[in-house]
């Protein structure tokens, strides 16, 4: 039986035009992450994120009473992600061979995550160095061996949270991959 979760993920996979390449990638649990504007170091007192911010009590009032305090919120969240890319160390080269389109990637990892689980992604592409942080939702789990790594687990992730610009840049990049590839079999 499909749910409409599955048409979901099935109908966003082909959204987007697809290719492989060698990236810079780094994934991390959003539990793991400081939220914006806290620092790396772990306080005295243990305290855990929240995984979404309508978790917090009393944030859905503020979306559905104040629309334009929300959309500021995203975008001042948007924008602190984008600071806090720019002063971490980018890769000099590519660490993953993924499948990589404007709505997703697969990608193989040690960690093991679990489908419906949001992580934070850091993509570097290459050659551009252009640096794209993301968070997504893990929808699958060694699905197809199209990109295996050892006996690493692979996993199929949605972009949840992307501004235009990145998403952008993404689809742009892809397709100057598949452009290139194909004057090469030319």
């Amino acid at each position: 039986m499909q749910t409409d979760e599955n048409v979901q993920n099935r109908v966003e996979r082909r959204r987007h035009v697809r290719a492989q390449d060698a990236v810079g990638l780094h994934v991390q649990r959003l539990e793991d992450m400081p939220a914006a504007g806290q620092a790396n170091t772990a306080p005295e007192q243990a305290t855990v994120r929240k995984r979404d911010k309508y978790e917090i009590k009393g944030y859905a009032n503020v979306c559905r009473d104040f629309p334009a305090v929300a959309t500021y919120i995203d975008d001042l969240e948007e924008r602190i992600r984008q600071l806090l890319l720019d002063g971490d160390e980018a890769p000099a080269k590519p660490t993953h061979k993924v499948s990589l389109s404007a709505g997703g990637i697969f990608f193989t990892d040690k960690t093991l995550m679990h489908p419906g689980e949001m992580v934070g992604i850091t993509l570097t592409l290459f050659p551009s160095g252009r640096r794209i942080g993301t968070d997504a939702r893990i929808v699958g789990g060694n699905e197809t061996p199209e990109i295996t790594k050892g006996d690493e687990p692979s996993y199929r992730a949605v972009f949840v949270r992307m501004s235009d610009a990145d998403r952008t840049a993404v689809d742009e990049h892809v397709n100057k991959l598949l452009d290139k590839r194909a004057i090469l079999q030319d």
